[in-house]
């Protein structure tokens, strides 16, 4: 979860977050300002703006903040997910009938994709020999990795469940290959944030080597003198 905590008396300011965070956005000042007069919107940038809490289009735009009935984000505090990386802009207004103050600020937010990443490597073996591939990612679990081996058209799935922070997992390559190289294909990985799809040349991968046993020679024995 990513805080954002803002005051009215704050000039412009750059906000960054990660794709896929929940941005909790808060304002710490006007504790006496009822909840109903903190009015939020957050709009694409476009030629064309249009207010991402609202993404029906069901409000009236002649309506926007004229009160907080007609708001499509109220409250001191709120909360938003799944915006698209790209850059927005969020508007704050906030009124005061007591004090007969009016304000209204903007703020720049840019979300950043998410990436994904990771090591693979194998073992080179002789053959007949059992062998495993290996993934290390950066980040944290859970992951889903969807892979095929050499000319396979059917993928497998297996999972790397749990938290833990730059985690590796071993996968157990169980069809014996043959003499020379074949390649582990990766596929799909998904995780917490989303599914990242390879296709082509863009698929992550690693040679999995398997040498020939080698060949058997006589042994001699020498004569002692």
């Amino acid at each position: 979860m990513f805080l954002v905590a803002l005051t009215v008396a704050n000039a412009s300011a750059q906000i960054v977050v990660n794709e896929c965070d929940t941005m909790t956005f808060s304002v710490t000042s006007r504790p006496n300002i009822p909840e109903t007069h903190f009015v939020w919107g957050i709009y694409n940038a476009s030629p064309n703006p249009t207010d991402v809490l609202d993404p029906a289009g069901t409000l009236d735009p002649a309506l926007y903040f004229v009160d907080g009935m007609y708001a499509s984000g109220e409250g001191r505090t709120v909360q938003v997910v799944g915006l698209a990386p790209g850059k927005y802009y969020v508007r704050i207004h906030v009124w005061d009938e007591v004090t007969c103050t009016d304000n209204i600020e903007m703020y720049v937010m840019e979300v950043i994709e998410s990436t994904l990443e990771m090591e693979l490597y194998a073992d080179s073996v002789c053959i007949g020999e059992p062998t495993n591939v290996y993934i290390r990612f950066t980040g944290v679990g859970p992951y889903e990795i969807t892979y095929t081996v050499g000319d396979e058209l059917t993928p497998s799935v297996v999972n790397l469940n749990g938290t833990e922070v730059d985690p590796e997992i071993t996968i157990p390559i169980m069809e014996p290959l043959p003499v020379g190289e074949t390649t582990f294909w990766v596929i799909k990985v998904e995780d917490n944030c989303k599914a990242y799809e390879f296709t082509g040349d863009e698929r992550p991968s690693t040679g999995i080597v398997i040498y020939p046993k080698p060949a058997q020679q006589p042994i001699y024995l020498k004569d002692g003198d």
